[in-house]
């Protein structure tokens, strides 16, 4: 019976060994309420690290629609400078439930209009675009949005859906989820790297 508990024990050790080697070539996921987002993305051939991620919550109830990721070249807590800053960026997207693309649309909307601070006017054609290109997403589906210096790129489940805008729409389009309105603060916060 000893032998027995021996080579269960040494395999137990083995079995952790083993795991440790292989979680060390990959990069570890974050997790934020059951969903894991990668450490880093890459996007337009650079690597992004993750900055924060964090939750969209609609309504009094709190029910979470998504997880987020900002992932940026250069770590930052601060959404103006990561807005007007030239790098590129990326906020990734899991979906927790079920949303449609007239709610997206609508959200988008909402949110441009309460956080755009410079060619306001001029930009609207741009969310137009953006919303057309929307799609309904079921429960755990991805999107993402690739702020690129001359563009906004749009994936939807892992595809290219396309590009939107210029410079300028690229710096005010990421507001929606780090300017001074967000959808809710947690998601500021966290994408921010404030609840870490």
């Amino acid at each position: 019976m000893n032998t027995h508990r021996i080579g269960f024990r040494l395999l137990r050790v083995l079995f952790a060994l083993t795991s440790l080697v292989w979680s060390g070539t990959s990069a570890p996921a974050a997790e934020i309420s059951g969903v894991k987002l990668p450490d880093q993305v890459s996007v337009n051939g650079k690597s992004l690290k993750l900055n924060g991620a964090g939750l969209r919550q609609a309504t009094i109830l709190k029910i979470n629609v998504y997880a987020a990721g900002l992932y940026l070249e250069k770590p930052s807590g601060d959404g103006d400078a990561i807005a007007n800053s030239d790098q590129s960026k990326s906020i990734e997207m899991a979906f927790m439930r079920e949303v449609s693309a007239k709610q997206m649309a609508d959200a988008f909307q909402e949110g441009f209009d309460k956080n755009c601070v410079a060619d306001c006017a001029k930009l609207k054609p741009d969310i137009s675009k953006l919303q057309g290109l929307l799609k309904d997403m079921k429960k755990g589906e991805t999107m993402a949005f690739h702020f690129l210096s001359d563009s906004v790129e749009v994936m939807i489940r892992g595809q290219k859906a396309g590009s939107i805008g210029d410079k300028a729409f690229s710096h005010q389009l990421i507001r929606c989820w780090i300017g001074k309105n967000p959808p809710n603060a947690g998601l500021k916060e966290g994408l921010l790297g404030s609840k870490r």
